[in-house]
């Protein structure tokens, strides 16, 4: 399988908080894509309001619910639903208090993310200076932005 990418579920790094499977990195597809795995549980914030520059995003609802802010719209995805977020668009997600969301997450064109996903727990608990973080925001392509609307939807206690 010349330049094919495969991972099994129980050889994927995993992420403990939020619960997120790396499944493939853009240096896995030579740039294709990168793709996760996130499991939120009831009323689990997902993360604020953001944009990518250089991507758009898929989410595809494998189980549960999926609430979504996706550019001035809150939306509920339902378990088989799909959501393709341009380039550019703010958009943000958490799963609703009464359902949990296992979602499948593709970033195409891929850019390197799992070393961003490896320093959330750091960025989350506050261990970082505010420059750092910052400057990792910028490095993976993560841009937060404004949320009054979702903060107004209640999923505004949404994490980065």
């Amino acid at each position: 399988m010349t330049g094919a990418w495969v991972v099994q579920a129980d050889e994927a790094e995993t992420v403990a908080r939020p619960a997120l499977q790396l499944l493939a990195d853009a240096s896995h597809t030579g740039g294709l894509l990168g793709a996760n795995r996130l499991h939120l549980e009831p009323g689990e914030p997902g993360t604020k309001p953001h944009y990518h520059a250089r991507s758009a995003e898929a989410f595809y609802v494998l189980a549960g619910t999926l609430r979504m802010l996706i550019g001035a719209e809150v939306i509920t995805v339902r378990q088989g639903g799909y959501a393709v977020v341009p380039a550019g668009v703010r958009h943000a997600f958490a799963a609703p208090p009464d359902s949990p969301a296992d979602v499948l997450i593709t970033l195409v064109p891929g850019v390197e993310r799992f070393g961003y996903f490896r320093r959330l727990p750091e960025i989350l608990r506050g261990d970082l200076a505010e420059e750092e973080v910052t400057r990792i925001h910028e490095q993976y392509d993560v841009h937060f932005v404004d949320g009054p609307d979702w903060d107004a939807a209640g999923a505004g206690q949404a994490r980065d």
